[in-house]
């Protein structure tokens, strides 16, 4: 990628030329002489100095938006250069949403760690929304949650299964001696939900909304689905969670409730870079996923 525009992405991201020369290998001199160059050449001054440091101005805030475009396209093409030729990855990091958090992700990493031994991998858990930016900019290799919109430019999709949300609770709460629930079962009773997800209580209360049922009262927020379960247990909370979680339920002595109408259902599967496809390692994890999913292996 040209100096010039890896100086000023630099800057942007440390706020001094002191901390951006050292991120880089320049000294400040010639960090500042590249960022000089950079104006004369687009014709504008981008920052605004002062005593404390170096500010986007109005312009540099324009110019931004192309630079980083300019610098994911630069990695992007070193990585499908490299994946292309079989190149292997140190490090294989994975976001997973709250359908794949306590079974299908740790198994990957699992069988990944067996099969890949020199790549260390990183696993964090987080709704799909959140992890997209770090996914664009090569902080992540693989994305597993939700599609909640068109992929970006960059990022390539695989569909792996239609997460259905349903309710867990306790196997001795009084609704799970109903044979099958129906929504109004629900109304009135004390909800635990999963907060990294910002759109969990907004779903609650449309569910409720479309039932005719009083708003949902929420009196716990959890950030790991496995703390809940304990949380929940031999009390007559209601945890909002994926069905995919249903093993794991059971052994915590919890049940998923058989309701007639689910909370929501939405597709969901996996997130890449379309320049990262070819490597070794995410083609293998597509074939676990595909597999830890049902799916038929894909032969292309």
């Amino acid at each position: 990628m040209d100096r010039n525009l890896r100086a000023f992405l630099a800057v942007v991201r440390h706020g001094n030329l002191t901390a951006a020369a050292d991120a880089i290998g320049l000294t400040q001199p010639a960090l500042t002489k590249s960022i000089r160059r950079l104006e004369d050449s687009v014709g504008g001054v981008l920052f605004d100095r002062s005593t404390k440091g170096m500010v986007l101005n109005e312009t540099g805030r324009m110019f931004l938006e192309r630079a980083r475009t300019i610098e994911t396209h630069w990695s992007q093409a070193r990585e499908e250069i490299d994946a292309r030729a079989g190149g292997r990855l140190r490090e294989f990091r994975i976001a997973a949403g709250a359908a794949y958090h306590m079974r299908i992700a740790p198994l990957l990493v699992r069988q990944l760690a067996s099969e890949f031994p020199e790549t260390r991998f990183g696993l964090e858990f987080d709704v799909a929304g959140a992890m997209l930016p770090p996914l664009q900019n090569g902080e992540l290799h693989l994305l597993l949650g939700a599609f909640i919109h068109q992929p970006p430019e960059g990022l390539v999709t695989e569909r792996l299964m239609e997460v259905v949300t349903g309710v867990i609770c306790d196997r001795d709460h009084p609704l799970t001696r109903l044979e099958r629930v129906p929504p109004s079962a629900l109304d009135g009773h004390k909800w635990l939900i999963y907060k990294r997800d910002s759109f969990m209580y907004q779903r609650l209360a449309t569910y409720c909304l479309q039932h005719r049922l009083a708003a949902p009262q929420v009196v716990v927020e959890i950030d790991a689905m496995a703390s809940g379960m304990v949380l929940a247990r031999g009390t007559d909370l209601l945890i909002a969670a994926p069905t995919t979680v249903k093993p794991m339920a059971e052994e915590a002595g919890l049940v998923v409730l058989p309701l007639e109408v689910p909370l929501w259902h939405f597709p969901s599967g996996a997130w890449m870079r379309r320049s990262t496809r070819e490597y070794p390692i995410l083609r293998r994890a597509l074939q676990i996923l595909r597999e830890s999913c049902g799916l038929p292996p894909d032969h292309s």
